[in-house]
């Protein structure tokens, strides 16, 4: 297989998955089954033919999104970067569907299908498989400006414009900083990160002054932060009681009060880390935060073992992609970000969320296989000079030339060049080669 044109071959010991990633996310997808069926069971007894309603739903989105993990795990990564183009063209057109056929509900067009597809969803796999194909192709070029800065910001401008439109605020800056992070390991300047910073920011300070949707959302986190147990949001104010209830041990699986109807809303999918509280108390909140810890950790393990550039980047975005919607969603249940519909991977119920995260779980899985693989460079891990730690908490030093960069380094022209002189001189003093 070719990865960024560069011959991969195997080496001893490689070709296994990364077992401490499947452990970390088999903790997290038993845990949320549990907390699932405790979270909708007053609900589904209420409103529903069976009590078992949400948590059957919940297993058969789990079934399809392990489908999706070991499919795309069997995949070799380097089919994603040869799909890259084509797989943006159709996110892009599911995204301009939305926005024209999509379904309307609660006052927002996210879904289509009568509410069982939202693409946004995986939409942010797709858009950091061509960010990282494409970042991986420029080489150190995306230093300049003109190759740099402006494709990137151009791209996630139309991205954030179709996501916003639904409107989907949350979503849009998961993708936009994940790619900015992205953007940033790939060896873009910092100063091409601040400049882009400033306008990005201007630009979600006009959306909030004029969007109604947002301006609310920034107005309850305000009043949230002030004080969230007498918040005027309903949500703010139940996620909170649920907190200060569970206490450090919490009130007991199965005895929260808060999942009960007319308490707080949709706890089995947006707020169930409130429940987690409520229950498990702050010793179960800390086993879920120590828990995406382990991922992260897993994931950026992959990426700095990863023998292409590619493959880095990708393992990166996905990780940090994981990482920060957990970290969103625990913020918005702490009052410390502005409410949103947003679920806590592997844990929530959700279709389209537990499906992505599962199939971009599965890439990661794909690309662990081909830890201790070499390229036709060498046995040096990275084929890259411009990644920014190389992708392995280092410094900005010069590496081995980047993807897309045909040009060899100083230091490898200068021996180079040094080498025939050194010859004709053996020569001439009779020295056998």
């Amino acid at each position: 297989m070719t990865a960024n044109s560069q011959t991969l071959s195997r080496r001893p010991g490689a070709n296994r998955y990364d077992w401490g990633l499947i452990t970390v996310v088999t903790a997290l997808l038993l845990f949320g089954g549990v907390m699932v069926f405790s979270a909708s069971y007053p609900w589904a007894m209420t409103y529903q033919t069976t009590p078992f309603f949400y948590i059957l739903r919940h297993l058969q989105w789990m079934a399809v999104g392990l489908v999706a993990m070991f499919a795309a795990a069997s995949i070799p990564y380097a089919f994603w970067e040869r799909w890259s183009v084509p797989l943006l063209a159709v996110g892009l057109l599911s995204l301009m569907a939305v926005i024209f056929l999509g379904d309307d509900r609660f006052g927002a067009k996210r879904t289509l299908f009568g509410g069982s597809v939202q693409p946004s969803e995986p939409f942010k796999i797709i858009v950091l498989i061509y960010i990282s194909t494409w970042l991986a192709s420029k080489g150190t070029r995306i230093r300049d400006i003109n190759y740099g800065l402006i494709p990137f910001g151009i791209l996630m401008g139309i991205v954030a414009g179709l996501i916003v439109a639904q409107p989907n605020i949350s979503t849009t800056i998961l993708i936009v900083t994940t790619a900015t992070i992205v953007f940033f390991l790939a060896g873009a300047e910092i100063k091409q990160i601040l400049f882009g910073g400033i306008i990005a920011i201007a630009t979600f300070w006009l959306i909030i002054t004029r969007s109604s949707y947002a301006q609310e959302r920034v107005d309850a986190l305000v009043q949230g932060i002030q004080n969230p147990l007498t918040s005027m949001e309903h949500q703010i104010a139940q996620a909170s009681e649920a907190l200060v209830t569970g206490g450090p041990i919490g009130a007991g699986l199965g005895n929260s009060l808060e999942k009960f109807p007319g308490n707080l809303p949709l706890s089995w999918s947006d707020n169930i880390f409130a429940i987690v509280g409520e229950e498990l108390g702050l010793i179960g909140t800390l086993l879920v935060i120590l828990l995406f810890a382990l991922f992260a950790y897993r994931g950026l393990r992959i990426a700095s073992r990863t023998p292409d550039m590619f493959g880095s980047l990708l393992a990166v975005g996905l990780t940090c992609l994981i990482t920060l919607q957990a970290l969103l969603h625990i913020a918005v249940v702490v009052a410390v970000a502005p409410p949103t519909g947003i679920p806590l991977p592997f844990v929530s119920l959700g279709g389209s969320s537990m499906i992505t995260v599962l199939g971009a779980t599965g890439i990661l899985l794909s690309i662990s296989r081909f830890q201790g693989w070499q390229t036709s460079n060498g046995p040096s891990r990275k084929i890259t000079n411009n990644a920014t730690f190389d992708l392995r908490w280092g410094d900005r030093r010069t590496r081995l030339p980047g993807a897309g960069s045909s040009a060899p380094s100083r230091k490898s022209t200068a021996t180079k060049s040094k080498r025939p002189v050194r010859a004709k001189s053996n020569t001439r003093s009779g020295v056998k080669k």
